[in-house]
């Protein structure tokens, strides 16, 4: 599946396996490989070529994506370029929204069981 979807992209955008191996810091020996399934490209491959196709790690794998495999997705792209104190920033955040997901899951627990 990843071998007929990452030839359909990359012939759907006009990308040679030239460039589309530049863009994955390899050679289009390794992507005329990976389009025939004789090879897999590393994770960190993955990531290069989906942002170098402008489509999902997902998309380029052939799998269903869902909200949260998008907002996942978007994430990890945003925190790239980030420095430490700001991802340590949004780590709080994040924590803080668990945190009240949770402390809502409680409350309807506990009200559920105090209707009854």
């Amino acid at each position: 599946m990843l071998n007929t979807n990452l030839k359909r992209l990359r012939e759907e955008k006009g990308i040679t396996q030239s460039d589309l191996g530049n863009a994955a810091k390899t050679t289009a020996k390794t992507v005329m490989n990976w389009e025939s399934g004789e090879t897999e490209p590393k994770a960190s491959e993955l990531i290069a070529l989906s942002k170098k196709l402008g489509v999902s790690i997902n998309e380029l794998l052939g799998r269903k994506e869902t909200e949260q495999s998008k907002l996942i997705e978007k994430i990890s792209n945003a925190i790239e370029g980030l420095d430490k104190e700001e991802i340590q920033s949004l780590m709080i955040m994040v924590e803080a929204l668990y945190l009240r997901n949770q402390s809502h899951k409680a409350n309807d627990i506990f009200s559920r069981t105090d209707a009854s």
